[in-house]
């Protein structure tokens, strides 16, 4: 086992590193809660294209309502995605969406978290608080699409 030793000018508590260090595990396991649940969205919406697909190869006139409905399936796993990592934008160049996502929200959490060495500040725990709660909304609209829509 490696011992990793902190720099000698810092003042650094075994309790603050611990501190970080629980405060980055708990951020760990949300970002991995929103990645799984983007990665069953992405995965329902492969799956509905595909079905369009093959309905439209079929005979295009005899199932127009479920190509519809697989288009509308797409649309709202589009909007139950955005909530997570955003909106795709068409625009060109450098641009910037004042809209914040749930995944910028944790990481930005998890980035004030890394960079505290003397402990986690009302700041990162406020951060951290709105992290979990952006990501909660989230979810609660993922499991009434996959409980309603889907």
């Amino acid at each position: 086992m490696v011992t990793v030793k902190t720099d000698p000018r810092l003042k650094v508590s075994m309790a603050s590193v611990n501190e970080v260090f629980q405060a980055r595990k708990q951020l760990e396991g949300l970002i991995q809660t929103a990645a799984d649940a983007v990665k069953q969205l992405v995965e329902s919406k492969d799956l509905a294209n595909k079905f369009e697909k093959e309905m439209k190869d079929l005979d295009k006139n005899k199932y127009k309502d479920q190509i519809k409905a697989s288009k509308d399936i797409v649309k709202q796993i589009d909007s139950v995605v955005a909530l997570y990592i955003g909106k795709e934008d068409k625009r060109q160049g450098i641009i910037r969406n004042r809209k914040v996502t749930g995944m910028q929200r944790l990481n930005t959490a998890n980035y004030y978290s890394a960079t505290r060495k003397n402990g986690i500040t009302e700041t990162e725990k406020r951060l951290i608080r709105l992290s979990e709660e952006e990501l909660k909304k989230a979810l609660d609209k993922t499991n009434t699409f996959f409980n309603d829509s889907w």
